[in-house]
């Protein structure tokens, strides 16, 4: 396994983390209790049978059922990345991508040096 590949599932559990957070409502360091009692009012909430008119109560449901899977079993789940894709951060000349360290630093060096 190369170093990007491993520096890219890394980023890609922590942006799917931060999404199922999102999701859920919770913060970083909710307990197993917060996590299950906000994964139950959101289900109550978007549940299909209680919004029978809405076309995308069904995948918000599975969404968040993918994100307590994550959060309280670290079960990743595709779905959170493909539905919220995250567009990258880019320099004016679309050169560097300046969501990560080594991106900002080569950015900075070329403009400032």
């Amino acid at each position: 396994m190369d170093d990007f590949s491993f520096q890219e599932r890394i980023r890609r559990d922590m942006e799917g983390r931060g999404i199922a957070r999102t999701i859920l409502g919770v913060d970083e360091n909710a307990s197993p209790h917060e996590l299950k009692r906000a994964w139950r009012k959101a289900c109550k909430e978007n549940h299909p049978d209680r919004n029978p008119g809405d076309p995308d109560a069904g995948r918000r449901f599975a969404a968040i059922n993918c994100a307590y899977q994550l959060l309280a079993y670290g079960e990743p789940c595709e779905m959170l990345i493909e539905d919220n894709p995250t567009q990258y951060a880019m320099s004016e000349d679309d050169k560097y991508r300046l969501d990560n360290a080594w991106g900002l630093f080569l950015w900075w060096r070329d403009k400032f040096f």
